[in-house]
């Protein structure tokens, strides 16, 4: 054999043994269990706030996703506002609709939340925005319970902020 093939298959049988030393050293995944850090989407609601304005009652809320992977947003598909004797569902068409602005939290312009038809509030790992939803529906004065649901997820992990109306 020529030298530098001699030379070429040392390199890539340390090269190899190298990936998978680092592989073992990092994650057991050479001999041991697979590392697999599944990931399930978390959003959470910083900030909520209502009030009635003339055409219904507006819903400003700072939503963030604090957990998951980063290959793709979160999605917030339905929005349940209840109380003890009330329950209001909004699905994510109905979201769409309703929401009448985004403001970007400063610090990540550059990652753009957003709204849309098919998946509801839609928020990239790491970021916040405030969404400003008025619905045309005028809630009685009282405390609600908002929840916004994950797809795919327990309901434990659905993110939930408590508003007053008075």
């Amino acid at each position: 054999m020529e030298r530098t093939v001699i030379i070429g298959i040392i390199f890539a049988i340390l090269i190899a043994g190298w990936i998978l030393g680092t592989g073992q050293w990092s994650y057991g995944n050479v001999v041991g269990p697979l590392f697999n850090n599944s990931k399930l989407p978390k959003l959470d609601i910083t900030y909520a706030n209502a009030y009635p304005v003339s055409n219904g009652t507006e819903i400003i809320l700072n939503i963030t996703d604090i957990d998951g992977p980063d290959a793709y947003p979160a999605s917030g598909t339905m929005m349940i506002i209840s109380n003890s004797t009330y329950s209001l569902t909004l699905n994510s068409s109905e979201i769409y609709h309703d929401t009448v602005k985004i403001i970007q939290a400063p610090w990540n312009e550059n990652k753009k939340d957003s709204v849309n038809s098919y998946s509801g509030f839609v928020i990239i790992l790491g970021s916040e925005a405030q969404f400003q939803l008025i619905i045309p529906v005028h809630l009685s004065p009282g405390t609600y319970k908002i929840t916004l649901v994950t797809p795919a997820i327990s309901p434990s992990r659905w993110a939930t902020a408590t508003i007053t109306i008075s």
